[in-house]
Order: structure tokens, then sequence, then C-alpha cells
């Protein structure tokens, strides 16, 4: 079989060309679709962008930004560590596993919107009732790919690591945790993207500031422009992520297979 022989920095720069068109297609369809509907409706990219221009001198959306990174990092940690962890005792205890499936279950057929509500009845609005709604909805995603990543290990690598008498934690560090790195990742990136639109959400209904909130008040006043700019700042916040925290995570998970190559 003949290798190809585009070099890994053709094949970024590959990747960077076909993001700009993609980028140039969707930014023609929203033009298009903001000529043949009313502009309260669906605002143009050019009255968006100078709304969004606007809020940025003015320091809403660094103000908004900066509520909503908050709850959404200390969610993304909190459902982390937690689905993380249970994942991990899940993985390697079917007992276990079994034990916590009604709780995933209900977890991941619980709409956001529910989650929200009941969030807004017990711990009102605000701070605690986002984050709240952030660990509940994600959570299950991070179980779900942890656990799959721990039964998917191959049994063979495991049966050789107890024929050489690996302890527990060795098994975890040098067995476990390489192998489940795609599967966390995915996870993890899947987890990302939710996560922010649960904050919005629950911002959206139960919160005095963040991203939701700004939506929210935009859509009171039938502000299309500003609607659309809070979107634009919802999916800049999600490349930020994407590039600033989860390309990083995603070399170093798989950097032991480079090393294999």
């Amino acid at each position: 079989m003949q290798r190809s022989t585009v070099g890994r920095g053709g094949r970024s720069r590959l990747n960077t060309i076909y993001l700009a068109v993609g980028v140039v297609v969707v930014t023609a369809g929203w033009q298009i679709l903001s000529m043949v509907m009313h502009e309260v409706i669906v605002a143009s990219p050019q009255a968006t962008l100078i709304t969004l221009a606007r809020l940025v001198r003015e320091g809403v959306v660094t103000r908004e930004v900066f509520a909503t990174l908050q709850r959404l990092i200390l969610g993304l940690t909190l459902a982390g560590a937690i689905g993380f962890g249970l994942g991990i005792i899940s993985g390697l205890k079917p007992r276990f596993r079994a034990f916590l499936e009604p709780l995933r279950w209900a977890g991941m057929a619980l709409p956001a919107v529910v989650i929200a509500v009941l969030a807004m009845l017990w711990f009102g609005m605000g701070t605690r009732q986002v984050i709240f709604v952030v660990v509940v909805v994600i959570t299950p995603l991070i179980y779900v790919s942890t656990v799959e990543g721990i039964v998917s290990v191959d049994e063979r690598i495991i049966e050789m690591a107890q024929v050489y008498r690996f302890s527990r934690r060795l098994l975890l560090t040098q067995v476990y945790f390489p192998a489940i790195g795609p599967a966390v990742l995915a996870g993890l990136t899947l987890a990302t993207g939710v996560g922010i639109r649960a904050v919005v959400l629950a911002e959206l209904l139960g919160a005095h500031d963040g991203i939701g909130h700004g939506f929210s008040r935009a859509s009171r006043f039938l502000n299309a422009p500003e609607m659309f700019a809070w979107i634009l700042v919802c999916l800049v916040l999600m490349g930020l992520l994407e590039f600033g925290f989860l390309a990083p995570v995603r070399r170093q998970l798989t950097r032991w297979k480079e090393e294999q190559r």
C-alpha cells in the first residue's frame, strides 16, 4: 500500500483551506437568508457584526463572557471529575456499572430545560443553578465515554499485564489510561459543546448575567442583530476552547501513538 505523500504541514494547510471555504459558504447562506426573511427574524451578517462591535466596545461582551466562562469551567471540572471517576470504577466493576445504570438513564433522558427548571426551584436564580445544570447534563457524557474506553481495552493486553504482575496503579496508568484517551477525548469534546449550550440555556432561564442573559434581554426587545451577535459569541467561545484547550489535550493524549510510529 502506497503511503500518502502529503505531510502533516500540507494536511494542516489543506484543512485550513477547507475550513475557510466552509466559513464562506455558511456566511453566504446567512446573507441570502437575511435578504429573503424579515430583519426581525434574521439579522444580516453586517448588522450582526456592527452590533457585536458595539457590545465589545461597551464592555458588555467581556462581562457576560467572563460570567459564562467561569460557570462553564467549574461545571466541566466537576462533571469531568465525577464522570471520569465513576466511569473508571464502573468500567472495572460491572456490578457497580449496573447499579449506576438508572442514574445514567435519568441523566441522559431528562431534557436540559427540565433540569434547568428544577434547578431554579431548588437553588433559585444564579450561579448555583447554572452549575448544577451543567454538571447533570455533562456528567453522563464523560461517564459513558470513560466506561466505553475501559471495556474496549484488549483483554490480551490486560492478561499480559497480569502475567507480569502489574500493580493496580501501574495497570491504570500504563494500560488503561493510554488506551481510553481517544474515547475520553471524544466525550470531552462533546461535553464542551453541550456544556456551552447548557450554560446558555440555564442563564437564559434563570441568571442575571452571562451570555444567556444577554440573549434573553435581546429577545425581549426583538433585537435580532443583538441575538445573532450573542450566537456569534458562543461560536467564538467554542472555537477558543477547541483550539486553546481541547487541541493541546488531544495532542497530549495521542502522543503515545505518535511515539510508536
